[in-house]
């Protein structure tokens, strides 16, 4: 496996830890809470850690929640899992793009901190990079839009141009999302108003004359929001309490119609939405899209091939297109 040693972390010497659950893991400090020299991800579904040796799992372990499902990784398949997920293909909503982007901007960070695993990493980020890329052009590029924000928008169809857009959260998920929200006026609600604002004005150097609006982050600001809405779209952890307020304003509702897409309910008959014929809920959302055509699983199918054929390669040497011997083809018997 020398072969396979690229400036600082060798493939064999590559670890990858993988959670996720039934809620966000959080927001990763610029520095771990251990000390620790580890590269975090964070999105909406899952937290990644990029390790440099086995020794180090142990203390990387402290920077998961006790809860959900934790999977390690090491060498080829380390590299095989990091290609799936910045592929989208890890993703419940299967090849998703945003993922790609958040691994990108994490690695931006990361490396700006300016720590030596970043520059021993560097390396094999740039050939995820380019991997990526690769498998995205050549399995997953005519699948169509595969984001949160195509499907909320393909959900809310007409009704996107008969009235305001309430968008809950001001989050990777809202920011994802929020571009989509097209045709009338969106307001924006967070509980700390400067998020909110701070997309306001993201979405406005992409189109200065689209309408948006920030909604003072009261409850009760957010409550009459909700009643005058069109549509509502949540991006934010269902919450017992909040929900239930929630769901009893757009009740008080005047006007009938409109869409609550809630993107952090799991199901779709689950209180205190369980009455509420106009709901959507995550869980909902998964099922639609489950219904892949046969053209799409088999297109998937290659792609994870690729990841794994890909990873094979990068463990044969750095450079996948390098001519290998006959024995090396015993690497890809069990594919």
């Amino acid at each position: 496996m020398g072969r396979a040693s690229l400036r600082g972390v060798e493939l064999r010497d590559l670890n990858v830890l993988h959670w996720r659950g039934a809620h966000v893991a959080g927001v990763a400090a610029p520095e771990t809470r251990s000390g620790q020299d580890l590269f975090l991800i964070d999105t909406c579904q899952r937290r990644v850690a990029l390790i440099n040796g086995r020794d180090a799992l142990a203390l990387a372990r402290r920077e998961f929640p006790a809860d959900g499902v934790l999977e390690a990784f090491e060498a080829a398949d380390a590299y095989a899992f990091l290609l799936r997920f910045a592929c989208g293909l890890e993703s419940k909503l299967v090849a998703e793009t945003e993922v790609f982007g958040q691994i990108k901007q994490a690695w931006r960070d990361f490396s700006d901190r300016g720590s030596s695993l970043a520059k021993q990493l560097l390396p094999w980020m740039q050939l995820l990079f380019q991997d990526a890329k690769a498998v995205r052009a050549q399995y997953l590029g005519k699948l169509g839009s595969a984001s949160y924000g195509s499907q909320v928008r393909r959900l809310l169809g007409d009704d996107a141009d008969t009235g305001p857009t309430l968008l809950i959260g001001a989050g990777q998920l809202a920011q994802a999302i929020a571009p989509w929200l097209t045709g009338s006026e969106l307001w924006l609600w967070n509980r700390t108003p400067e998020r909110a604002s701070e997309l306001a004005r993201e979405l406005g150097k992409r189109e200065r004359s689209r309408p948006v609006s920030v909604i003072e982050g009261t409850a009760q600001a957010e409550l009459a929001a909700w009643r005058d809405a069109r549509n509502v779209v949540v991006c934010v952890p269902a919450d017992m309490s909040r929900d239930s307020a929630r769901a009893g304003a757009w009740r008080e509702r005047c006007q009938a119609g409109g869409h609550v897409i809630h993107l952090g309910l799991e199901a779709t008959g689950a209180a205190p939405w369980d009455a509420l014929p106009e709901l959507v809920s995550l869980g909902a959302l998964f099922e639609m899209l489950r219904a892949h055509s046969d053209l799409r699983r088999r297109q998937l199918e290659r792609a994870r091939r690729s990841c794994l054929e890909k990873a094979l390669l990068r463990s044969l040497g750095a450079n996948a297109s390098h001519p290998h011997s006959w024995e090396d083809l015993a690497t890809f018997h069990n594919l």
